[in-house]
């Protein structure tokens, strides 16, 4: 029968053996290919021809299951609707605003959209309406919770975006108009795929 000390001097190699063949398997897997659309930043902004009316159709984007719909419409107001059905039926309906656009001397577009909700960070993020998280209740006393910083990749600069968000209006390599998403942390690069859920492309036009 074999001691204890003799099953051990007889498994670890073996152990040692499976884990260098597993780490050779994973550095043999190709990696995953980049998608099509996520190479085609960067983005050019909208040409000098471009108006306000360009946006008007109804935009969506997906994160996983759960949709995300912009409907930008001809009288100047929005609505967002939010579906989640793996968050037991969870459904947000922005109330109806007005969406107005930004310019910038670089060529730069923003869309702002008052009442809609950042649901690409997840639904608790986006419940709290562009202000900071709190470890436990009261925790940022009477003043309550101040902004969230986020970033604008295009600008190489921050906003806050409290009860509201707003989109960076570009154009991609096909000519298409395209709403791109602020990142709520600045220290990531652009990503080579799953980049679509960054992005509100339209859908249905008027």
């Amino acid at each position: 029968m074999m001691k204890g000390s003799e099953r051990l001097n007889v498994a670890l190699p073996a152990l040692v053996l499976l884990a260098v063949v597993q780490c050779c398997l994973f550095w043999a897997l190709p990696a995953p290919a980049p998608e099509p659309i996520c190479l085609e930043a960067p983005y050019s902004p909208p040409p000098a021809s471009f108006q306000d009316s360009d946006l008007v159709g109804i935009w969506q984007t997906k994160y996983g299951r759960s949709v995300d719909t912009l409907t930008l419409r001809p009288d100047g107001t929005f609505k967002q609707v939010y579906q989640d059905p793996t968050a037991g039926d969870y459904v947000y309906e922005s109330p109806s605003k007005e969406w107005t656009v930004e310019r910038f001397p670089d060529g730069r577009v923003w869309v702002h959209l008052p009442g809609a909700r950042y649901y690409l960070g997840g639904i608790a993020m986006a419940e709290r309406d562009g202000l900071q998280a709190a470890p436990y209740p009261g925790f940022w006393g009477a003043s309550g919770p101040p902004p969230s910083s986020f970033y604008d990749p295009i600008a190489d600069d921050h906003l806050e975006m409290v009860t509201k968000i707003v989109l960076n209006v570009r154009i991609d390599s096909s000519g298409e108009v395209v709403l791109m998403h602020m990142w709520a942390h600045h220290d990531r690069g652009f990503p080579m795929s799953g980049c679509q859920r960054e992005q509100f492309r339209r859908v249905e036009t008027p």
